[in-house]
């Protein structure tokens, strides 16, 4: 088999082929009498290709309003730049999934509905906001990429909601069936102008009361709203996603909404990282749920004040790797980025004034200088999503050390893909070991190594 190494590191590379070359045939079975823990058996990693688990839905980020805004206010030739940097599995890391918002968020321009308010008909229902930047930065994505597109809102508007706020408070009961069909308004219109929404996201963070448009779902209430929902969109093939918030409630939520009443038109969970790993949940989910899709829609990394902060730049790089790794090897079928561009103040966003952090990105674009930046997660999620292709398999890998975080995919070309992670102030050596073929690399500290296998 031939093997083809890319590496990142603190010594300049990025995603830079370090090597080719043809992988050697061991047999590991035969232990000589001179064995100690040097040898050939000490460093592997394991790679089962016939032991396969899930299937990989994209990997990907968020077309927030806030960075549609940036990209449309950037020169053409920079555009495009950014557009094949993330969108071309060529020249940049192969981006296939996105997600968008149903009206504002915290990162959009300004706070905006599709309706008037008040209106009980949906006969004001416009999009038109969506087609200044967001809809364009999607085409132009769509050049280059198959795109899987996603949509959450994060507010209802606020007459349909109890405390008249877009901020907080619960959708009114009595509103169910309108907000539902308001859902369906929005993917016609996204149809329309030639955007194809796969799946939708009951609510964003459903549990937080935040200082942006939010809105609030007991478990009872999101089974309740999903069969108003279901009911809507029942024949369209766009998937229903529930809960939508933190990792560590991810199988408790799912049990609840699968079992209850309306569970048939739920079609899995999406979930966020900000409460840590919790892969244990994603794995209990997979477990019991296997044909269940299982989304992370969102995670970022938060900085104190605003500005691109180089001191953060290696520790939040290796929290994605680290985060995709651990995701893919427990159940999970689509991973999602939050912002895929921001300027350099971390914005514009608008509602987060005062809260004292702001979100990063691993693109950013700097006005003053009218250049773009590549953080080095933006390479580090690369290492995954520029390899591995849509409709992927997860197999089974072991690796020999705790210290060395790996995962592994065989693509639908029959590609094998494994990725190699050091978080460590230390070298480490690892063997890739598959099918009794060998190949040694040393990974420097703070690396991480992509190998694909052919």
């Amino acid at each position: 088999m031939k093997i083809k190494a890319y590496v990142t590191d603190q010594n300049g590379k990025r995603l830079e082929k370090i090597s080719e070359s043809q992988m050697q045939y061991k047999n590991t079975d035969i232990i000589e009498e001179q064995n100690h823990p040097g040898d050939v058996e000490a460093f592997l990693v394991n790679i089962h290709p016939d032991v396969e688990a899930q299937s990989v839905g994209g990997i990907g980020g968020a077309f927030t309003d806030t960075s549609a805004a940036v990209w449309q206010g950037m020169p053409e030739d920079k555009k495009e730049e950014f557009v094949k940097a993330y969108f071309d599995r060529e020249s940049g890391i192969g981006y296939t999934l996105g997600r968008l918002s149903i009206a504002s968020c915290d990162f959009s321009t300004e706070d905006y509905t599709y309706v008037t308010e008040g209106d009980t008909t949906l006969e004001s229902f416009d999009i038109s906001h969506d087609k200044k930047a967001v809809f364009p930065l999607i085409k132009a994505a769509q050049k280059y990429a198959d795109l899987t597109l996603f949509a959450s809102p994060w507010s209802p508007p606020t007459y349909m909601k109890t405390n008249l706020s877009r901020i907080g408070g619960h959708l009114k009961r009595d509103c169910y069936a309108l907000w539902a069909k308001y859902f369906k308004k929005y993917i016609e219109a996204c149809k329309e102008n030639g955007i194809d929404i796969w799946g939708v996201t009951i609510q964003n963070e459903p549990r937080h009361h935040q200082i942006w448009e939010s809105c609030l779902y007991t478990p009872e209430e999101e089974a309740e709203f999903l069969g108003y929902l279901g009911k809507e969109l029942k024949g369209s093939g766009v998937k229903i996603l529930c809960y939508d918030h933190c990792r560590e409630r991810v199988y408790e939520r799912a049990k609840f909404i699968y079992e209850s009443e309306n569970g048939k038109y739920c079609d899995g969970i999406a979930n966020h990282w900000y409460s840590g790993d919790h892969f244990g949940e994603l794995k209990a989910h997979f477990a019991k749920y296997p044909d269940k899709i299982s989304v992370a829609s969102e995670g970022c990394c938060a900085i104190t004040g605003s500005g691109i902060k180089a001191e953060v730049d290696l520790p939040h790089a290796e929290a994605y790797a680290h985060d995709i790794i651990g995701c893919f090897n427990n159940g999970l079928t689509h991973y999602c980025d939050w912002n895929i561009l921001l300027n350099e103040q971390n914005g514009p966003y608008h509602n987060r004034e005062g809260r004292g952090c702001s979100a990063e990105a691993p693109v950013y674009y700097d006005r003053e200088s009218g250049e773009l930046i590549y953080r080095l997660s933006y390479y580090y999620i690369g290492h995954i999503s520029k390899f591995v292709n849509k409709g992927a398999k997860v197999i089974s890998s072991s690796s020999y050390s705790t210290d060395l975080e790996s995962v592994a995919f065989k693509n639908t070309d029959g590609s094998i893909v494994t990725v190699l992670l050091n978080r460590t102030d230390k070298p480490i050596d690892a063997i890739i070991r598959i099918d009794g073929e060998i190949q040694s690399f040393t990974l420097s500290p703070h690396s991480i190594l992509t190998a694909v296998i052919e």
